[in-house]
């Protein structure tokens, strides 16, 4: 994996649940680790939702291999958010491919 591709970089949040002060189930996302990533843009599309016109882009995040990343995590890189779809390693553990979703929303 080449360094100078790294451009960006990410911070993965997972989501946790907790009951708050009034017994209520509260869902908050928490930063995991900030890391180093290339991202790349595959395809796009527009649709009607909520009568407003949506985007939503496919795209691959690349970073290298760690073991604490998971599929129900997120991804954060300069205030747009990427739901992570799969964690696919290469043979030699040496990255992660981490296909991705940034046009969804989150709250």
């Amino acid at each position: 994996m080449q360094s100078g591709k790294l451009r960006n970089q990410v911070t993965f949040q997972k989501q946790i649940n907790r009951t708050d002060e009034l017994g209520q189930l509260v869902n908050k996302w928490v930063d995991v680790c900030t890391v180093r990533a290339e991202i790349r843009d595959v395809s796009g599309k527009e649709y009607q939702s909520s009568q407003a016109e949506q985007t939503q882009t496919d795209c691959k995040i690349l970073i290298r291999y760690r073991k604490d990343i998971t599929a129900d995590m997120r991804v954060l890189c300069n205030g747009t958010y990427y739901d992570i779809k799969a964690v696919l390693e290469d043979v030699k553990r040496t990255r992660l491919e981490l296909p991705c979703q940034k046009g969804v929303r989150y709250d």
